[in-house]
């Protein structure tokens, strides 16, 4: 067994970077820091009251889940013919 770990998982930045998308597209809102952090790099806007996650930002979320190793499934619409 060698003395190096291997290193899984999301770094701390990834893991609170990921944390404040969740947070928002829970309704909620991230500390001022996480939430100044995604707007300035154009994950998140604000358009009054509501905060809103960006398709940048979308991507960003997806990435990071994959990178923490959890199944992702993409939202899909179908039109029921009736």
């Amino acid at each position: 067994m060698s003395g190096k770990k291997s290193r899984t998982g999301l770094s701390n930045v990834q893991n609170v970077r990921l944390g404040g998308l969740i947070a928002v597209l829970s309704g909620r809102e991230p500390y001022e820091y996480i939430l100044g952090s995604l707007i300035s790099e154009g994950f998140v806007n604000r358009a009054g009251e509501a905060l809103n996650v960006t398709e940048k930002g979308m991507r960003e979320k997806d990435r990071l889940v994959t990178l923490a190793g959890l199944m992702v499934e993409k939202e899909t619409t179908q039109q029921s013919s009736a």
